[in-house]
């Protein structure tokens, strides 16, 4: 998946909005959900500036900076609009010095739950299936589609999770579902067992 989407992922503390294939993340955001899990544990609010002048933490930017090519924190806009914003390393690690229980989750979001990779594996697998729909649904083949992709994206977003409003704001549960039911649609459609669209529906709602 070429673009780059901006996901909100959600923690016990608040939500942080990262950067799914650059894995730059908000850690101004992941900062404040941190602290808010140090008040919920009765520790006082961590100071983002000390932590980001310590020597330990410039020692660690280096090694990720000579590791990933380029700066893993960096400043956007200026003033109240600016926002810092660090590579998936860097948040980790700052999830360790900000609370245990925070950097569990977020350990468990970004490492094992894959949530970044399934966003891109999803995306990837959408393009997949709408080719399949326009080369491979009968009744359909060389029409104009884009009002059937439409429909069909829908019934699949219904039947993951009919609460969310975007993907981006989407669980990692949520987007493995999704990229599966479209590699499934995309396996159906290659081998000649869908019949017609409203076919294709009703194998949609028994996924």
């Amino acid at each position: 998946m070429k673009t780059n989407q901006l996901m909100s992922i959600a923690f016990s503390g608040g939500e942080v909005e990262v950067f799914h294939k650059t894995k730059m993340g908000d850690l101004t955001q992941l900062w404040k959900a941190g602290n808010q899990m140090r008040a919920i544990n009765g520790k006082s609010a961590a100071n983002m500036a000390l932590w980001q002048k310590s020597a330990r933490t410039q020692a660690f930017v280096d090694t990720v900076a000579l590791n990933i090519g380029h700066a893993p924190i960096n400043v956007t806009g200026r003033g109240k609009s600016s926002r810092t914003w660090a590579n998936i390393h860097m948040m980790i690690y700052a999830a360790e010095y900000l609370c245990t229980e925070f950097h569990f989750e977020v350990i468990d979001s970004f490492v094992q739950g894959k949530i970044l990779e399934y966003r891109d594996e999803s995306g990837d697998n959408y393009k997949a299936m709408n080719i399949a729909i326009d080369d491979h649904l009968p009744e359909r083949e060389g029409k104009d589609n884009k009002g059937l992709r439409i429909q069909i994206a829908r019934q699949i977003k219904a039947k993951v999770n009919p609460t969310i409003v975007s993907w981006n704001f989407a669980t990692a549960d949520d987007l493995k579902f999704r990229a599966d039911i479209e590699a499934d649609i995309t396996k159906f459609l290659s081998m000649g067992f869908v019949t017609n669209y409203e076919h294709l529906k009703d194998l949609i709602s028994k996924l």
